[in-house]
């Protein structure tokens, strides 16, 4: 009955010559406004300080990588049976020296934009290697260190030249060192991105596929990219408080299973996901639960600690049996 109605009551409206009158009426509105003289001169400044504010900003993190402003920070990986350290995420913070210290979420997208990213991907990637060739010989050389690198980077002609000439002034296992190849929104030429990750394949280095199950890391990827480990993103975690949540998260590592890929989940901070995370057949666990992002120089005694409280462990378990 009310649609009926309503019906009628347009048939009126057009009838009447209402709906045409008003249409006419939001058409000369338009045009008025469009003969109007502009005087957009604050919306010229808004915009000349947003530029002149980008720019700064861009200039600000150029002179941060020249003056070593970035640091790297490790947050370890866990294996979920025995909860032994294996390896550990190499991450960046910017060091600022009028902010203080900040998180990616400050500047990478400034990177992207600029072309800055690329600078910042490698200058990472040296940290690590020097962090690797310090741990070589050492009660830390069992674990190994991934480094992201945004698709940006790996669609470069001369990223595979990059990595070679820092690579030899190592001599540090390469299987210790893995690429992560990050989730980001600019894929520039897929093609060469394939083609570099297989030669770094070929130059000794693992690939692992980070954010699996985000918008632009697709299941393709699995198949276009030579993948050693796939890394969960916690967004999935975070879905297995229903069924259907639990099931995908099952359903993702058994995928990652069948294709011979060791799965990281990411993002565990709590007794529940990590209970979760420990029960399922997830090979490794990364989160604040067991460590937040560690500064350098913090590293060797937090392994030292984890390892003396696993041993403790181990000697508990062998005794109850």
């Amino acid at each position: 009955m009310k649609i009926f109605i309503i019906i009628l009551l347009l048939a009126f409206l057009i009838q009447s010559g209402f709906v045409i009158s008003l249409l006419l009426r939001i058409r000369r509105m338009k045009a008025d406004t469009a003969e109007e003289p502009s005087n957009n001169t604050d919306d010229q400044d808004h915009i000349s300080n947003v530029d002149r504010e980008e720019e700064e900003h861009k200039e600000s993190i150029l002179k941060g990588i020249e003056n070593n402003e970035f640091k790297m920070y490790l947050q370890f990986v866990v294996d979920t049976k025995t909860k032994k350290l294996v390896s550990a995420e190499a991450l960046s913070r910017w060091d600022n020296p009028q902010k203080g210290l900040l998180g990616p979420g400050h500047y990478i997208v400034c990177m992207e934009n600029s072309g800055l990213i690329s600078k910042h991907d490698f200058y990472m990637f040296e940290h690590v290697c020097r962090q690797l060739e310090k741990w070589k010989d050492t009660e830390y050389s069992n674990i190994s260190i991934s480094c992201n690198f945004t698709r940006i980077t790996l669609s470069e002609d001369d990223c595979i030249d990059k990595f070679k000439t820092i690579l030899e002034s190592y001599s540090f296992d390469r299987s210790k060192l893995a690429i992560e190849i990050t989730e980001d929104a600019i894929e520039k030429d897929k093609e060469s991105i394939k083609k570099n990750v297989k030669l770094c394949k070929k130059l000794g280095l693992k690939i692992y596929l980070d954010d699996l199950g985000s918008g632009y890391t697709a299941l393709a990827n699995l198949c276009d990219y030579p993948i050693d480990v796939v890394k969960i993103e916690r967004d999935i975690l975070l879905k297995t408080g229903t069924k259907r949540g639990r099931d995908l998260f099952s359903g993702i590592i058994a995928l990652a299973h069948n294709l011979d890929m060791p799965v990281i989940c990411e993002g565990v901070e709590t007794e529940e996901q990590n209970t979760l995370v420990s029960q399922s057949n997830c090979d490794y666990i990364q989160g604040w639960y067991y460590t937040k992002a560690l500064p350098q120089e913090e590293c060797e005694v937090f392994i030292e600690k984890h390892t003396m409280k696993y041993l403790q462990a181990q000697e508990q378990t062998s005794l109850t049996v």
